[in-house]
């Protein structure tokens, strides 16, 4: 673990919001960044998550460089007050990560609850459009108006076009983060804010673990344990990855990509010569 103001002590003081924060991959986010000095506004839909968050993070007491704001991503009243909030508590917000998403349904689209798929596609779509406007336009008035500030949009399985069966509403979601990072980062180019994206890989997430209970064994079995047991990380590692490509990143327009083929055939060789199984400490 990093000390409060450890090796990338040059990005202390700075302010990153991350949507999606009370846990997962969001939570491995925030304990990176605030181990590295950063202010750090973690938000959510439960309170309660948010708050335990923040006391695994910064201990009982805190020092004043966490907070939670509770929000809806698709409700673009709320994100605005997260951005409000957020810019009056600590006067700048350097980097903004649109990290709230919705997993599968786990089943075919024809068998799934229709308002369960739009859900999906809201907070993973819409929720990723209204963080981006939002941000953008107050980046832009940073720096006097010349405009300054990162954001990242959290892609995932699908992003490549890779499709798989009970997952096409979650993949579909995900292709279409990655072409609207894309394409938002062409249109603000040398605004002086930036947009990238991220595709974190296999995470074994509470989304995950909880997807697995409700596969079933024998299906879980089937159609994804042997992946994540070989390529799973956790969320905190992965946090900490993403966090160090994301502060060494300069560039507008950045695709960050954990789970590389070189990464994935190093994997496999490592499992089979420890034959080590990142699932068996969940139990699933």
């Amino acid at each position: 673990m990093y000390p409060p103001f450890g090796p990338d002590n040059r990005m202390s003081n700075k302010t990153v919001v991350i949507t999606g924060s009370a846990g997962g991959i969001g939570g491995g986010m925030a304990m990176a960044f605030y181990q590295r000095g950063f202010n750090v506004v973690i938000s959510d839909v439960n309170q309660q998550l948010m708050e335990d968050r923040i006391t695994a993070i910064a201990g009982d007491n805190g020092d004043g460089r966490m907070c939670s704001v509770a929000c809806n991503v698709t409700d673009k009243d709320q994100v605005q007050a997260l951005w409000d909030q957020a810019n009056e508590k600590y006067g700048r917000i350097d980097y903004w990560i649109n990290n709230a998403g919705l997993g599968g349904t786990q089943k075919n689209i024809h068998e799934s609850d229709i308002d369960r798929l739009m859900s999906i596609v809201d907070v993973n779509i819409k929720g990723v459009i209204i963080g981006t406007h939002i941000a953008v336009n107050g980046m832009q008035q940073q720096d006097g108006g010349q405009g300054g500030g990162r954001i990242y949009n959290t892609a995932g399985m699908g992003e490549n076009g890779f499709t798989r069966p009970t997952m096409v509403s979650y993949g579909t979601t995900k292709r279409a983060v990655g072409y609207f990072s894309n394409g938002v980062a062409k249109e603000i180019e040398g605004s002086g804010v930036s947009v990238g994206w991220l595709n974190p890989g296999m995470v074994i997430t509470p989304m995950v673990i909880n997807d697995a209970k409700e596969m079933g064994e024998q299906r879980w079995k089937k159609e994804g344990r042997f992946m994540f047991s070989v390529f799973g990380a956790s969320p905190e590692a992965t946090g900490e990855e993403l966090v160090k490509r994301m502060l060494s990143d300069t560039k507008n327009g950045t695709f960050i990509k954990l789970l590389t083929t070189p990464k994935m055939l190093l994997g496999f060789l490592r499992y089979m010569v420890w034959k080590k199984d990142r699932l068996k400490p969940y139990g699933i």
